[in-house]
């Protein structure tokens, strides 16, 4: 299939052009440090068709991928009006800002759903990052950290891969899971 006019793919594409390097992967989304650039892939389900969009987008000199995701990746969404259930995957979790912006993307869009699955938190040490995060959850989001089967998936999904045993994804990352996640539920369950 060829790729929608807003640059997504739908499930079943074999054109592996529209997947990411796997150093970029690697370099991106190991929880053991920073990410290079912010990364999103993402899904879009539509729910009374029953397909799937894949895709991916960056952080630009002037826009987190967030906002770019937003402004540029989902034209098809606001020409649309059935609904649909979006995934991010993002090495970064959303700051103050972008989570404003989701939340009034999402206020505009009845239709969508959003979960959303980080590497690591961005920058939690800051009260309107965190505040970001919590109000995302109040409005219904779901935001949790990327555990070992979500990289194995993204992994092979999203991945452009080399031939068999090059490039494989052999680590695991379960104490930096556990990590994030306490991170997390700590952010989403306290008050400030």
């Amino acid at each position: 299939m060829e790729p929608q006019p807003d640059g997504t793919v739908q499930v079943g594409d074999i054109d592996p052009r529209w997947r990411i390097e796997p150093e970029t992967f690697q370099r991106n989304f190991t929880p053991t440090k920073p990410p290079v650039l912010t990364h999103l892939l993402y899904e879009i389900f539509w729910i009374r068709s029953c397909n799937t969009w894949k895709n991916w987008c960056t952080s630009t000199g002037l826009q987190h991928a967030e906002n770019n995701f937003l402004e540029n990746h989902c034209r098809v969404i606001n020409r649309r009006t059935d609904p649909c259930s979006i995934t991010w995957f993002l090495s970064w979790s959303p700051c103050g800002r972008c989570s404003r912006s989701i939340i009034d993307f999402l206020n505009n869009h009845a239709n969508v759903t959003l979960n959303i699955k980080v590497c690591q938190l961005h920058k939690d040490y800051i009260r309107w990052n965190r505040n970001g995060l919590r109000d995302l959850a109040n409005h219904g989001v779901q935001i949790s950290i990327m555990q070992q089967p979500d990289y194995d998936y993204y992994w092979r999904t999203f991945v452009s891969h080399q031939p068999r045993g090059r490039n494989d994804w052999p680590w695991n990352f379960s104490c930096w899971i556990q990590y994030y996640s306490q991170q997390l539920h700590s952010i989403l369950t306290t008050t400030e």
